[in-house]
Order: C-alpha cells, then sequence, then structure tokens
C-alpha cells in the first residue's frame, strides 16, 4: 500500500539516516524494502533540491552585474550567508506550497519491530518517521 510525503519532510538528511539504517544488521525483508524506498526518495529529493534553487533563483534579487544582493546588518556589515529577497511574501508563498506537495511513494511503509534496531537516535528516527506503521 502506497503512503504520502511532503517535500518538507524530504531532504539529503532524510537519505543519509535511511542510509544509516542499510548499513545496520536488519531484518533481510526490511532491508529490502528500505533500499526500493531509498532509491525512489533519492530521485524526488533530487528534484526537490533543483526545484529550490530554481525558486531562489526566480526570487533573489540581484545587481547590476547579476550578483545577488546581501544584506547588510544595523552596522552596514554584510550578513554572510543571506541574500536579499525581491518580494518576500510571493516568494513565501511558492515555497511553502512547493514544500506542502505529497509525493505518493509506492511501497508499503516498515514496522518499526521489523528493523529490530537494539539503539535509534530520536533525532533521526523523528526525520523518517513518515515511513514507518
Amino acid at each position: 500500500m502506497a503512503f504520502k510525503v511532503q517535500n518538507s519532510q524530504l531532504n539529503n538528511d532524510t537519505l543519509g539516516v535511511l542510509n544509516q539504517l542499510i548499513e545496520l544488521d536488519i531484518n533481510a525483508s526490511a532491508a529490502f524494502k528500505l533500499t526500493r524506498i531509498i532509491k525512489f526518495l533519492s530521485s524526488i529529493v533530487e528534484d526537490k533540491l533543483k526545484t529550490e534553487r530554481r525558486i531562489y533563483d526566480k526570487w533573489i534579487q540581484r545587481d547590476e552585474f547579476g550578483n545577488p544582493v546581501i544584506p547588510k546588518d544595523e552596522s552596514g556589515n554584510p550578513i554572510e550567508g543571506s541574500v536579499s529577497i525581491s518580494d518576500m511574501q510571493s516568494f513565501t508563498k511558492e515555497m511553502t506550497d512547493f514544500l506542502n506537495v505529497e509525493n505518493e511513494i509506492p511501497f508499503d511503509k516498515i514496522n518499526f519491530e521489523e528493523l529490530n534496531l537494539e539503539v535509534a537516535k530520536i533525532k533521526d528516527l523523528i526525520k523518517i518517521e513518515f515511513l514507518f506503521i
């Protein structure tokens, strides 16, 4: 039975956690299911990251040379790692709509007990909770 996952739940961290599970000594059928799901999700994450980049590029404010405009703090110093957005309301709406898109995953969810994990990090499980029954 298929399940759905929103774009907002998918990123490289999600795939990293799933890949860590594959490396563990887990039930063979659960490992097989995870492998198929990871392959499917990898494609979605790749497309998601490309689309996010296009949305950012569309709304980034640029100078006359085409370079992103870097915002400045109260002292006039550039805020490292940030860019100015030309229309924050439109950008936010477009990005929110995109992140709310649901993807149908054509596989069954996994019964958590199938994994037979002795230990697990809560922060990792939160990233992949959509995967379990």
